[in-house]
């Protein structure tokens, strides 16, 4: 499901990944800096537990026999 932000969250975590602060992020988007952070990191730990949820066990360690 996409939330509303998740397009400029990913536009931010994809400019602080490539070198830019916080604060020029925030300017590109027109919001304070804090704003801009929260975007990216939110956007960031949403497709980090996206990618860990569907992510296929190598291993079963079940205690099952």
């Amino acid at each position: 499901m996409s939330m509303p932000w998740d397009e400029d969250g990913g536009y931010a975590w994809e400019r602080r990944e490539a070198g830019y602060t916080w604060e020029q992020i925030g300017s590109e988007l027109g919001c304070p800096a804090h704003v801009a952070q929260n975007l990216g990191e939110r956007y960031r730990a949403d497709i980090t537990a996206e990618m860990t949820r569907n992510q296929l066990s190598l291993f079963d360690i079940s205690t099952e026999t």
